[in-house]
């Protein structure tokens, strides 16, 4: 089936995607994580630039969601509840009142089956069953990822719901472009005009201008720069955790990271609507790989997905699929 370099990996396997720039990028069929992402600074010195952990076992025991895939619901759904075509569903629970990243049915914590895997390219593909947390129907996931030789890490996201079933799928690999102690001194550029303003639960409210705000990232500036600002909505989430807003479906770049002497950068471009920054502000004492502690602000993650609570907003026929309407999302991470 293969000519992927793979290895045992606990009671899982490791796949190595790789380029002839030595940036090799290794996923596991346990949640189709992304477990290292290695490449070269402007130095030639390999950076690994993502959080996480030396054993399959961590992965499953946290909730901080290092490197997986999440679905069936990236992020939240107020009280857990939604209702299509009069049909009233209640889902599991596990943030408060939140529905959050699937709970239960997280697909992040699935053993996935290797479909295709070549030396850039990897297919795998898990299901989520009627009933797990509360999800009415049948799922079919399936997630391909392709590194290119330009340094791009392509990735796609596909659904298939044996019923109408609202679908968000993200990466929740957190990012940190040094392997320094946090991210505060990363610089970040957003393309946003817009954020999703959000209550105490974090579920949107509003759709608010960034203009003289700290969520303004049009230009270039460090996370830390504003992040301890007296801002209600930076007080109430301890950090950034918001979904940023674009007015396009086409793939189009809408954020840039830089390492903190700017000798190593990441791209992102997606198709997606919304993209979630969120500044790791509940890390607290994660074992990390190499026994390195995880504190507060250690990586930061840039999910790209449809809005927070979409099935309960206006416009919310826009996040529900079907078997005849499939969910399909792209994004790509390119290191410069």
């Amino acid at each position: 089936m293969s000519n992927l370099k793979s290895q045992i990996w606990g009671n899982y396997q490791l796949y190595s995607l790789t380029n002839s720039h030595g940036t090799q990028v290794d996923i596991s069929d346990l949640g189709a994580i992304i477990v290292n992402f290695f490449s070269k600074n402007s130095n030639g010195k390999l950076k690994n630039i993502v959080l996480g952990y030396d054993e399959p076992q961590r992965y499953l025991d946290s909730q901080c969601y290092f490197g997986c895939v999440v679905g069936p619901w990236a992020n939240r759904i107020a009280n857990g509840k939604y209702t299509i075509d009069s049909l009233a569903v209640e889902l599991e629970t596990n943030e408060g009142t939140n529905h959050l990243h699937g709970a239960s049915a997280n697909i992040g914590s699935k053993r996935w089956r290797v479909t295709v895997a070549e030396e850039h390219f990897i297919e795998l593909t898990t299901s989520t069953l009627s009933g797990e947390a509360g999800y009415p129907h049948d799922i079919d996931f399936k997630v391909i990822y392709e590194l290119t030789e330009e340094n791009k890490l392509k990735i796609g996201y596909f659904a298939t719901p044996h019923g109408k079933t609202p679908i968000n799928m993200t990466q929740h690999t957190y990012f940190n472009l040094a392997e320094s102690k946090d991210i505060l001194d990363h610089s970040l550029q957003i393309e946003s005009h817009h954020y999703l303003l959000v209550d105490s639960e974090s579920i949107p409210l509003d759709n608010a201008d960034v203009t003289n705000t700290p969520m303004d990232f049009r230009v270039k500036k460090r996370v830390s720069q504003d992040i301890d600002d007296n801002f209600s909505q930076l007080a109430q989430a301890g950090g950034f955790d918001h979904c940023w807003c674009f007015d396009s479906t086409e793939m189009k770049k809408v954020a840039t990271l830089y390492s903190p002497n700017k000798d190593l950068g990441l791209e992102v471009y997606t198709d997606q609507i919304g993209m979630q920054f969120y500044s790791g502000n509940f890390i607290v004492k994660e074992q990390g790989r190499n026994n390195k502690i995880y504190e507060k602000h250690a990586g930061l993650c840039l999910e790209t997905q449809n809005y927070p609570n979409k099935i309960n907003m206006d416009g919310r026929e826009d996040c529900i699929f079907e078997s005849s309407s499939p969910y399909s999302h792209f994004v790509t991470y390119k290191v410069i």
